[in-house]
């Protein structure tokens, strides 16, 4: 007993291995993760274009030339009221391999790349590769949020109910006003700030702005889930009553932003709507609503393109549909789009009652040629010109006269995009959530007003997918 008390007093004994320590574990990737980085600058000479109406346009042009120095008489294609001279950028990245981006300017949706069922993901949207490209004026609003009224407002006035005073718009498309006139919101930089995975973008337009009434405070919030899908909320709130119909226009081409109108016309679309708004030769709404059963504009059943648009006489689609609505529904099922080859599917939600499908007919078209003398364009007053310019740019495309004798002839102007892709007609489609066109000036269409006191919601989610089996 001694000796084996010995032998554990000199070590010789049993000793306790030490527990091993359990290796730290992986970082968990998250769902969503959200970056911030810097897209460019604004130019110096970006201050906001303020136009209360084009019957005031001479006058304010004459009491520029008197008040401002010769330095600062050259306008600027942009604008920034809020003073903002950084353009950030906002990455997201989900689990399944979706990556979004927006930027400041414009609140624009720059990227959306999603894998098709390969497993490849690419590019489905439109864009540009740098800020200054999105200054241009041939840039026909890829992305961009659009407001404070989304597509045409006629002979650019707005009688506001009930008080029934007319206001006076910019006339910024011919004699009419044109998303939200010549300085909108997609052309101007907004504040942000990030809240968890959502980016929150804000922009306090001045009363009488483009000749709106009433100082509008106005919130875009964006946020991209890891289903997949890309969710758009904006709010307004005004200091007096005035019109309100913002949107978000994102050209898309399921088979890549870069494919081509071959692809394009491959996709089958199915639209929730059972009328449409009739337009006349302009694109103007006339008032009148038209059932589609047994027209082109049926798409109650999926529908290939390249069957459908060319029964089309002008040259493709760009008409509001009336959004099939529930009752007490907050988002309604508008719109889906599939591309069988690449098993692409989107499909698009809003609590709208409109949504305008534009099949991209004004790109520049490689088949049309571009006639006009260099004498005319010489004799065109300086007014005309800027109006010319400003109207070419509203879906930034050429003005084309044809049947013109003797005219010297140019060819096609290509619109240059992301990764040096040619953009060109029929090789993006837009499906835009929206009210109706014109509702200010039409009673039979939902109200467009938007009164002290109230907030104005609009929400839009874009849901991609893959359809994984064969269509049928």
């Amino acid at each position: 007993m001694a000796d084996e008390e010995d032998d554990k007093a000199s070590g010789d004994g049993s000793v306790k291995k030490p527990e091993a320590t359990p290796e730290p574990e992986p970082p968990k990737i998250p769902d969503v993760e959200l970056i911030c980085d810097g897209f460019g600058f604004m130019p110096k000479t970006a201050q906001t274009t303020k136009r209360s109406s084009s019957v005031f346009d001479k006058t304010n042009k004459v009491v520029k030339e008197m008040s401002m120095p010769d330095a600062e008489q050259k306008g600027s294609p942009c604008g920034s009221s809020t003073n903002i001279d950084i353009v950030r950028r906002y990455t997201w990245k989900t689990k399944n391999r979706m990556i979004v981006q927006v930027i400041t300017y414009g609140a624009t949706i720059t990227s959306i790349q999603v894998p098709d069922r390969k497993g490849v993901p690419d590019d489905v949207i439109a864009g540009f590769d740098t800020l200054e490209e999105y200054f241009q004026p041939r840039n026909p609003y890829f992305g961009a949020t659009i407001g404070r009224y989304a597509n045409y407002i006629r002979e650019a006035t707005a009688v506001v109910r009930p008080s029934g005073r007319m206001y006076m718009l910019s006339s910024n498309k011919g004699h009419h006003h044109y998303n939200g006139g010549y300085v909108g919101f997609d052309k101007v930089n907004w504040r942000s700030y990030v809240n968890g995975n959502k980016v929150i973008m804000s922009h306090v337009s001045d009363r009488f702005n483009e000749g709106y009434p009433g100082a509008l405070m106005a919130q875009v919030t964006f946020e991209a889930t890891c289903d997949n899908t890309l969710k758009i909320e904006m709010r307004c709130t005004t200091s007096e009553p005035t019109i309100v119909n913002l949107s978000n226009t994102p050209y898309f081409n399921l088979a890549g932003h870069h494919a081509g109108c071959e692809t394009m016309y491959d996709h089958i679309f199915t639209i929730n709507a059972d009328k449409y708004t009739v337009a006349d030769e302009e694109g103007l709404v006339t008032g009148e609503k038209k059932v589609v059963g047994g027209t082109p504009y049926d798409f109650r059943v999926p529908r290939v393109l390249r069957a459908m648009i060319p029964k089309i006489p002008l040259g493709g689609y760009d008409v509001n549909f009336c959004v099939t609505q529930g009752t007490e529904q907050d988002l309604t099922f508008q719109a889906r789009a599939l591309h069988p080859l690449t098993g692409r599917v989107l499909e698009v939600y809003s609590n709208q009652p409109g949504m305008q499908f534009y099949t991209g007919n004004l790109l520049p078209d490689p088949d049309k040629i571009i006639e006009g003398g260099e004498e005319e364009e010489e004799d065109k007053g300086e007014d005309e010109s800027e109006s010319d310019s400003e109207e070419s740019s509203a879906k930034g495309e050429e003005e084309v006269e044809e049947g013109s004798e003797g005219k010297a002839s140019f060819g096609y102007v290509p619109l240059v995009g992301k990764e040096g892709t040619l953009y060109k007609k029929h090789g993006l489609f837009c499906l835009m959530p929206q009210n109706f066109p014109d509702a200010i000036n039409h009673k039979n269409f939902p109200n467009s007003v938007l009164n002290p006191g109230e907030v104005y919601v609009h929400k839009i989610q874009y849901k991609f997918g893959l359809l994984l089996g064969r269509y049928v």
